[in-house]
């Protein structure tokens, strides 16, 4: 076997690499902090941090979740196997049940992944444009990356079409495309 043909197998065997982000959303700052370092407890350091904002996009979460809704996203220092994004999705999702308190979410937890091509984000919704990944969890193809830039397409959420929004993803690209650098070095 070729050295070449080595690099391939072992590539196939670990899976395609992403860069793993979530969305963390809540009117509780002391709580998504704790959840931040519940996340990097499991899945490492987090290596960027976006501003935090108002989520005043829509009454979705209201019933369940109350107003005065902040939003920020963070990115883990460590590379993941995008094909376990089903299994981060519903250990999100179990930990935002723990800290649920009669049945209501105090907090909601939207991981995905950066790749050079892409941004993705898991989903319990099934919809036309989400793909089954398995264990009832769906892809949901959020940015595609044209001419180095990421773009929205015409699903993306309101809040992920904002420049700062789009500013952070693409900050999170080149760190991925660094990390890519230095792994094949």
């Amino acid at each position: 076997m070729t050295r070449k043909n080595e690099k391939s197998t072992s590539q196939k065997e670990s899976g395609k690499l992403g860069k793993l982000i979530a969305a963390l959303m809540s009117s509780d700052l002391a709580l998504m902090r704790a959840i931040e370092g519940r996340l990097s407890e499991k899945f490492g350091a987090i290596d960027l941090v976006s501003d935090l904002f108002p989520f005043d996009y829509t009454n979705y979460y209201t019933p369940e979740m109350g107003t005065q809704l902040q939003k920020k996203f963070i990115s883990f220092d460590e590379m993941l196997a995008i094909e376990h994004l089903p299994e981060i999705k519903n250990l999100t999702n179990a930990v935002e049940q723990e800290y649920a308190i009669d049945g209501k979410r105090r907090i909601n937890i939207d991981p995905g992944y950066v790749t050079h091509a892409q941004m993705v984000l898991a989903t319990t919704k099934d919809y036309s444009h989400r793909i089954y990944l398995g264990y009832g969890i769906y892809a949901e193809l959020t940015y595609v990356c044209r001419k180095k830039v990421f773009q929205t397409l015409e699903w993306t959420y309101p809040d992920y079409r904002e420049q700062h929004s789009i500013e952070f993803f693409q900050q999170v690209r080149e760190k991925y495309l660094q990390q890519i650098r230095e792994k094949s070095r």
